[in-house]
């Protein structure tokens, strides 16, 4: 089923025993919560409708579940293979309490959609589209019940922006290959790279932060909102410390610029991922910042390969990682 159809039938069945939905929770882990941020800053910033918006690392939906679940609320988990365990105690506690649930899984069948509603089956790999990866489909649904529940006023310019998406990722990362070189070579030795930035983006400089250089490249990391820079971040900034920055388009693009602004005041190794010269900017002006995301989520892989051959170490690399009781 499609997004539109999902939302849609959810919104009947709800009908029927006189319900709605009026709260959304996010429950994942890793890469999977990182990749549906987009989708919980659309809803923030889109939604009047809406009570509550939660995001949730699975397990803490399980120990700390929000009061507000219940048959009001849809419930969207993400696991990749489907058997992340507190994933799939958070879509079952969900599916427990009477709220819809959506899972999203890179494998069908799997252990996860057992306890979904409904299942998305989203695309991976070097060879997927990016308007149909995780963190596409998950705003596309989103934007759905937006739609559906408010009649959101820029969804035709949304839905326009997934048919320009795969065109725009593809000019980018072919536009990044000699850069991606330059900042595997650059960074090879580096013992630490920190990741900033804001806005929809900032779940892309938590998932390059936790997902790439911490467990695939075992380099210390953190991921600095470019609105908190200013209070505390700073002070680690010198000639020696290198930052990958990304700069968004839409409304917190002007944080982005004023770090970059004293990086170039105060630092050296600054690496800088700007959608608008990756062009972002044929995406109309009023979803744009929704977008930003889904580019960086792919372009960054450019960066990331070429480090990860640059220091001989793939990114399939684990220490610990499915190896060892935890």
């Amino acid at each position: 089923m499609q997004e539109m159809d999902i939302i849609r039938a959810i919104l009947d069945d709800r009908k029927k025993t006189g319900n709605t939905i009026n709260k959304v929770y996010f429950a994942a882990c890793g890469g999977s919560i990182a990749a549906l941020y987009p989708s919980k800053y659309l809803l923030e910033k889109e939604s009047v409708k809406l009570n509550r918006v939660g995001y949730y690392s699975s397990n803490e939906f399980v120990l700390a579940t929000p009061s507000a679940l219940d048959k009001n609320s849809l419930v969207i988990a993400c696991s990749h293979q489907g058997d992340t365990p507190e994933t799939v105690e958070a879509i079952k506690l969900a599916q427990q309490r009477g709220a819809a649930t959506v899972a999203f899984t890179y494998k069908s069948g799997s252990e996860i959609t057992e306890y979904g509603d409904y299942e998305i089956v989203y695309d991976w790999g070097p060879e997927s589209s990016p308007a149909n990866q995780k963190a596409s489909r998950s705003l596309k649904l989103v934007g759905s019940l937006l739609k559906e529940l408010e009649d959101w006023k820029h969804y035709g310019s949304f839905i326009e922006g997934f048919d320009r998406l795969d065109t725009v990722v593809k000019r980018a990362s072919e536009q990044l290959a000699e850069y991606g070189s330059e900042f595997a070579d650059a960074n090879k030795l580096e013992k630490v790279i920190y990741t900033v930035g804001s806005g929809a983006n900032f779940g892309s400089a938590y998932m390059e932060d936790i997902c790439i250089l911490k467990e695939m490249q075992w380099i210390h990391s953190s991921s600095i909102h470019s609105g908190e820079f200013f209070h505390g971040p700073l002070e680690i900034t010198d000639t020696e410390t290198p930052f990958l920055l990304m700069l968004g388009d839409g409304r917190t693009r002007a944080m982005d610029e004023r770090v970059l602004t004293f990086l170039k005041r105060y630092g050296r190794k600054i690496y800088l991922l700007d959608v608008r010269d990756l062009g972002i900017s044929v995406i109309d002006e009023s979803v744009v910042e929704y977008f930003s995301p889904l580019l960086l989520n792919n372009v960054v892989g450019v960066l990331n390969k070429a480090l990860a051959v640059a220091k001989k170490h793939p990114l399939s690399t684990r220490r610990y990682m499915w190896k060892v009781s935890y």
